[in-house]
């Protein structure tokens, strides 16, 4: 008999543990597909998904959804289309990153989520140059604020010897910091009208605007493109990012030229003075236009 009750007791710690094992591999797998949908840039998909865990008691407490879940909308920002359907909904996505931050796992995500968070406040900033017309000044103004109380205040310490690309290599040049520091400064003239021959404030041509924003940071590039192209160190696709230089060309030579707003791993991004747009911001990726032009990039080592 008692021989019975010792196995009955064994069964039920074995039944336990093993559910409660299955539970919480269920759990990982579940917050593991939300970072590799992340990764792959689905930001729609990792938004519904996230937003659906946060409903089950099993994770409305959990740190990571609350964070792919904000993260996702910050990203999902930069669409016009899904910001004006969606924007009454970024104080309740800001109150979550603000959860997170103020978690005992923040520490732990600050050192995996780096290259992330490191560009979070750029997105911000392209969001609010470009975003006038989506929202009010009141929205504008809250979300300005909060930037400037959290994200500017805290800064994300990149060491140089640990920042690699994606194939190991130290980036020369420009350190990540004044990388950032130049990328923040290029957005602050955003909507300055295309001018051609422009080299200030009035109105920028491409190569006049790349050489504008780099000589804050000290650096003196020639006035036109194709002398910036031969100027720069040509790196390949992998190792672009924020930055660097990217050319254009129409089959006789380099005709554009634009600064890369992306960091490593993701879609090719630039800010550049277009004849059609002045200064913005354009997914090089996502445009035929730009891809079929694409011709190389270059770049700068002081």
């Amino acid at each position: 008999m008692e021989s019975n009750t010792q196995i009955r007791s064994f069964l039920s710690f074995f039944l336990f543990t093993l559910l409660s094992t299955t539970f919480a591999f269920g759990q990982s797998k579940k917050i593991d597909r939300l970072e590799q949908y992340y990764d792959q840039g689905h930001y729609k998909m990792v938004y519904r998904k996230s937003s659906k865990l946060l409903l089950n008691p099993q994770f409305d407490s959990s740190t990571l959804p609350m964070y792919y879940k904000a993260m996702s909308s910050f990203k999902l920002m930069q669409n016009q289309a899904w910001l004006r359907r969606n924007h009454t909904n970024m104080h309740g996505n800001i109150e979550l990153m603000n959860k997170v931050i103020d978690s005992d796992q923040w520490p732990l995500i600050m050192n995996s989520h780096s290259n992330e968070l490191s560009d979070i406040e750029v997105l911000f900033d392209v969001w609010l140059a470009q975003g006038a017309n989506a929202v009010g000044e009141e929205e504008k103004s809250y979300i300005d604020n909060w930037i400037i109380t959290v994200f500017r205040q805290f800064k994300i310490e990149v060491s140089k010897d640990e920042f690699r690309d994606e194939e190991g290599l130290i980036p020369e040049g420009l350190s990540v910091d004044q990388r950032t520091s130049m990328i923040h400064y290029a957005y602050e003239y955003m909507g300055i009208p295309y001018k051609w021959g422009g080299t200030d404030e009035n109105g920028f041509d491409c190569s006049g605007y790349t050489k504008h924003v780099f000589m804050y940071k000290g650096i003196e590039l020639p006035r036109v493109s194709k002398d910036q192209y031969n100027y720069s160190k040509k790196i390949n696709k992998k190792r672009a990012y924020m930055g660097d230089l990217v050319f254009f060309s129409e089959g006789e030579g380099i005709t554009h030229v634009g600064i890369l707003v992306n960091n490593l791993g993701e879609s090719k991004k630039m800010i550049h003075s277009s004849s059609s747009k002045g200064i913005s911001v354009v997914d090089i990726d996502a445009s035929e236009y730009w891809r079929k032009r694409l011709f190389g990039f270059g770049r700068i080592l002081k």
